[in-house]
């Protein structure tokens, strides 16, 4: 029992400064980035400062709040951190109206979304593998990956997308062990409804939820399919009124003002073609769709798809400031490598055991789900790039940064066991220690590298770049603020 608790306090004590580490990491990045480099963030920016300032929600096509040039604005897209932001700034205004210390405070609203996912990532990791060393390969893979910390570093709304996707993730895999109970049927709802309050990309995990959660209560046997119309209609009744609670005022206030739009896409649409210059007009601009580009130009002639990647990878500021080549080179050849081991259906060649059927089925539609949500976030990017704004942006396609991680440490881990099982054969059995050392050793070497990758993008890239030029303290002592 002694060395059961001594075990737990050290990771007790390793999980806390692995989350101070997130929070200091999303820090560097927010504390000194020069405001409006990242994304975006001035006009986003925008909406903040309006319920800052009015105590209120905008309008899509208020004119404080248009987009410049673009027309719109992101006023008609769900604005729950703009929300937050714009009343935690409402009240820090009552004791200062320094630019530098609003911001910040504005940022760390998605600092806070920041961590929070890391927790939500540590405890799916633990609820998907018992090996710990499997477990912080896929957490450092996941929360370490450059461009998932430097996107909780500034005013946007797909840090709570991520938040919501990893909520979402964590309680469908342990809803497949302990069941839909109040406390999985509780935190489901919540991220569905921040999900719903954030990111239209993100939508796909909604999509995944629903197919995992119906399919879970439905079983197929030698009498045929038999449902479990009980518990499906009571825990999703439960799931549905909270959500609705949640999100329904956004989407009935949508339909209010913009005459029955309730997600206002084509309020949007009719404000850009009022309010945006040529250029960036939707009736005029320049799109690869209306040039009559084939969609596979864009995606094989343009460096769409690698710019995608490497963007997802790192790349910081207005998409100007990369990391080093070999950390993209040397992530793609892993991630070929790990997705391709976790296809490979090795358990079975070292353990000779065979599923139970419902735990099967359960895993099949988990997997599915989660294709067709990565299927879905990447198509609506690629949607968007042909038919709106040529942006191959990694953002966009964030949202499966858990689910994708998740199948690379499957991969991982199925490498791990195929060291143990050549160590046991080729050396008579004696040889499964050395296997399961060279395991361990693997996984340290990936935890290894996902640090100094992110050390490196950190330390040689931004932080030089920033402090080199301008940068956020040039704001200290202005007003941000009308």
């Amino acid at each position: 029992m002694a060395g059961l608790e001594q075990r737990k306090k050290k990771e007790t004590v390793a999980e806390v400064v692995f989350y101070l580490l997130v929070f200091a990491a999303i820090a560097c990045f927010a504390m000194i980035q020069t405001y409006g480099d990242p994304p975006d963030e001035i006009n986003r920016f925008k909406v903040v400062s309006y319920i800052c300032r009015h105590g209120s929600l905008p309008h899509g096509a208020d004119p404080e709040v248009i987009l410049d040039g673009y027309g719109a604005s992101y006023a008609f897209q769900p604005m729950l951190t703009y929300i937050i932001q714009g009343f935690l700034l409402r009240f820090l205004r009552l004791f200062t109206s320094d630019a530098y210390v609003l911001l910040f405070a504005a940022r760390m609203v998605n600092a806070v979304f920041g961590v929070l996912m890391a927790y939500f990532v540590r405890r799916t990791a633990k609820e998907a593998w018992k090996d710990p060393y499997v477990q912080w390969a896929f957490t450092l893979m996941v929360v370490f990956l450059p461009q998932n910390i430097f996107l909780h570093s500034y005013v946007n709304t797909d840090s709570m997308a991520l938040l919501a996707v990893a909520m979402v993730f964590y309680v469908l895999l342990r809803a497949q062990r302990t069941g839909y109970g109040k406390k999985e049927c509780i935190l489901l709802a919540a991220g569905i409804i921040l999900c719903a309050m954030s990111y239209y990309n993100a939508y796909g995990i909604i999509v995944a939820a629903i197919l995992v959660f119906a399919l879970y209560h439905v079983h197929a046997g030698k009498g045929g399919i038999r449902v479990e119309w009980r518990p499906l209609l009571h825990k999703g009744m439960l799931v549905s009124v909270m959500v609705l609670l949640g999100i329904g005022w956004w989407f009935v206030r949508n339909g209010i003002l913009y005459n029955g739009d309730i997600i206002a896409m084509d309020a949007r649409r009719e404000c850009a073609i009022r309010t945006a210059t040529a250029d960036f007009n939707p009736l005029t601009r320049f799109t690869y769709q209306n040039s009559g580009t084939p969609l596979g130009d864009m995606l094989f002639k343009t460096g769409y798809l690698t710019l995608l990647r490497d963007s997802f990878i790192a790349m910081f500021g207005p998409m100007i400031i990369p990391t080093h080549g070999l950390i993209y080179l040397y992530y793609k050849r892993f991630w070929i490598v790990s997705c391709a081991a976790a296809l490979l259906p090795v358990q079975r060649l070292w353990t000779g055991k065979k599923e139970r059927d419902g735990a099967w089925k359960n895993r099949v539609v988990f997997s599915v789900s989660m294709a067709l949500f990565g299927a879905i976030t990447i198509g609506l990017s690629i949607y968007y790039s042909y038919t709106w704004e040529y942006q191959p942006q990694g953002r966009y396609i964030l949202p499966v940064l858990v689910p994708f991680m998740y199948l690379v440490a499957l991969g991982v881990e199925k490498i791990c066991g195929l060291f143990c099982f050549a160590g046991g054969r080729l050396a008579g059995g004696t040889g499964e220690k050395a296997g399961a050392l060279c395991g361990k050793l693997f996984c340290l070497g990936i935890m290894a590298y996902v640090m100094l990758a992110f050390g490196y993008s950190l330390f040689a890239r931004f932080l030089p770049y920033y402090m080199q030029g301008e940068n956020m303290f040039s704001m200290c002592g202005k007003t941000l603020l009308p």
